[in-house]
């Protein structure tokens, strides 16, 4: 995912190089369509933070544990992986490892070191942009696999925190100013030294119009096919057993459920005077000198 900037008035054929001939195309396309959507969505509004554990490996910092709403979640999770390593290691490397993942567990420290590895806990920032319109629906070219009724959604798998590998540093400076002030409406700024805004893989979720605002009423997924087979399971199956609707807007609920699963990558839906949308989440990192944000003191934790 690549971010741009805008001049404001639709202009974004700058952000190009003007030699187009070494550009990838396929960079190109998402770089074109993240323009329009600044464009169309041009706000950042901060919707909660996540955490996870990273090694340091030769290009970057590989995620090795799922996301948690935690930063000692994270830790948690750490100390399982570092366990399962200590388990197959043996000898001092077991030692080392064990010691480390019982340190995890023991209070709220956010990096190790264990069998000439390094690890550590991530702070993830999740935003939502929005516009006229609302929320920002899934782009073109998030990747979404159509619905067949056999294949599941392949799992993603962990992603590399490439060293380098943050926005381009035409959009870089704009993508920062969005995060800082957002975070600053929170309360929540990061630490100094990380200023590298770099983008992973976004999330996806349901949210409905309740009384003149958007508000999330489902889980997070990888792909927004995920997020519509959601809502047409909530159409078809749970609004008939928990709500129970009269007949009329129980036959609307059963058309909305397919059309959400007829192919046409439908980011929008109303029925029964209800409206529902599929929502874009971004997931953004910041990297310092010596690598990605840890947690801040501001981010609600649990002692170990």
């Amino acid at each position: 995912m690549m971010l741009g900037m805008t001049t404001g008035d639709g202009d974004t054929g700058r952000l190009f190089p003007e030699d187009l001939g070494d550009v990838d195309p396929v960079a190109a396309v998402m770089l074109a369509d993240a323009c329009r959507a600044i464009a169309a969505y041009p706000e950042l509004v901060v919707v909660g933070a996540l955490f996870t554990a990273t090694e340091r490996v030769v290009d970057g910092w590989q995620v090795v544990c799922p996301y948690d709403p935690l930063p000692q979640g994270a830790r948690e999770m750490l100390a399982d992986h570092l366990g399962d390593r200590a388990a197959l290691a043996g000898g001092g490397a077991a030692r080392e490892l064990g010691a480390a993942a019982r340190s995890l567990r023991a209070g709220p420290r956010d990096e190790v070191r264990a069998d000439g590895r390094r690890f550590r806990i991530v702070r993830i920032e999740q935003l939502v942009r929005t516009g006229l319109d609302g929320p920002e629906p899934p782009r073109p070219t998030d990747p979404d696999p159509r619905a067949d009724g056999r294949r599941p959604v392949p799992a993603r798998p962990y992603e590399l925190l490439r060293d380098g590998a943050g926005v381009p540093e035409s959009a870089a400076g704009e993508l920062l100013c969005q995060v800082l002030d957002a975070a600053a409406r929170t309360g929540a700024e990061p630490a100094e030294g990380f200023w590298v805004p770099v983008p992973l893989a976004p999330a996806f979720t349901v949210a409905e119009r309740v009384e003149g605002r958007w508000q999330p009423v489902g889980r997070l997924y990888d792909a927004p096919r995920q997020a519509r087979d959601s809502l047409a399971t909530y159409f078809r199956h749970v609004v008939p057993a928990v709500e129970r609707p009269d007949e009329a807007a129980l036959a609307e609920y059963a058309r909305a459920a397919a059309a959400m699963r007829d192919g046409t990558r439908r980011n929008g839906i109303a029925v029964a005077g209800r409206r529902f949308r599929i929502v874009r989440i971004e997931r953004i990192t910041l990297l310092g000198p010596d690598g990605p944000e840890p947690p801040r003191p501001t981010d609600a934790d649990v002692a170990g």
